[in-house]
């Protein structure tokens, strides 16, 4: 698999340069931009697709036997919660598990302070090592949206998921998509590379792809060009905080929801900025 023209992220511990940024000012930037909320929607929307609750929504998260983690998602590199707190809030109990100390401790403040604490469970981990003991084969539902781009050995994640979940469990996983589309933001993001169809198709090969389409076509890709040139242009690499929160930035947080709801409709084209793949861990027959 070859990679962009650029340096790789290869900080052991996942650092990311936007936990650096203010509690309020990242939070709000994870919670409040159009792009991820649409994502996190559409996450949303393919787990009660393809992992519906089996009854009342559990209370809590895990225990010690299989049938604890019924109604349970473990989301993989959930950052600052906010997946983890769109799936509580649609019923799951969720375990989420980030390489980042200080993510991990805002997304467990933020789920107390919405009212999940006892159905969400946030922990410091590296998902390209292997899973606690107890969570094998365990998890109905795994979530890993927008990491193994971080990553040199996505393959290790792959399999961190794999091992989490229990045989016939369902996989959603987002990453950016096609090295063409690569801008300024994946730079500032810290990505490694972008994928293809088929790269994903390989790394899932024992998995049974439910799903595979794009998000962000034509809309967000427009949008995201369009700022990408007007950077070059300036010679400024992107920033955070570079647009804040200016009447633009305010523009564009009430019409792009709107535009995105229209890239939904063109997902199945294969254009979009984001892949979103659904897959089941294969069942092996003994």
């Amino acid at each position: 698999m070859t990679t962009p023209d650029v340096a790789p992220h290869t900080d052991p511990t996942g650092h990311m340069e936007i936990y650096d940024a203010p509690t309020d000012s990242l939070l709000d930037s994870q919670h409040r931009d159009p792009l991820l909320r649409h994502l996190t929607r559409t996450i949303v929307a393919a787990a009660r697709r393809h992992a519906p609750l089996p009854g009342p929504p559990p209370t809590a998260v895990g225990g010690t036997s299989a049938r604890d983690f019924d109604g349970a998602a473990i989301d993989i590199g959930c950052g600052v919660g906010r997946t983890s707190l769109a799936l509580a809030e649609a019923g799951y109990a969720v375990v989420g598990v980030d390489p980042s100390a200080r993510a991990v401790e805002l997304a467990g403040a933020t789920a107390d302070a919405r009212g999940h604490a006892t159905r969400t469970k946030f922990v410091v981990g590296d998902a390209t090592a292997d899973p606690p003991s107890a969570w094998i084969d365990r998890f109905p539902l795994a979530v890993c949206s927008e990491v193994i781009e971080h990553v040199t050995a996505p393959e290790r994640v792959v399999a961190y998921a794999r091992h989490v979940l229990r045989p016939g469990g369902i996989l959603i996983l987002t990453t950016p998509h096609d090295r063409r589309l690569w801008t300024a933001m994946d730079t500032y993001a810290g990505h490694v590379t972008r994928f293809t169809a088929d790269e994903l198709r390989a790394l899932l090969w024992d998995f049974d792809v439910l799903e595979i389409g794009t998000e962000g076509f034509p809309f967000q890709r427009f949008v995201m060009r369009t700022y990408d040139r007007a950077l070059r242009r300036s010679g400024q690499p992107h920033t955070f905080g570079a647009i804040g929160d200016s009447g633009a930035y305010r523009a564009y947080t009430v019409v792009m929801p709107w535009l995105l709801r229209v890239d939904h409709w063109f997902r199945g084209t294969g254009k979009g900025m984001t892949l979103v793949v659904v897959a089941r861990r294969r069942v092996i027959m003994g």
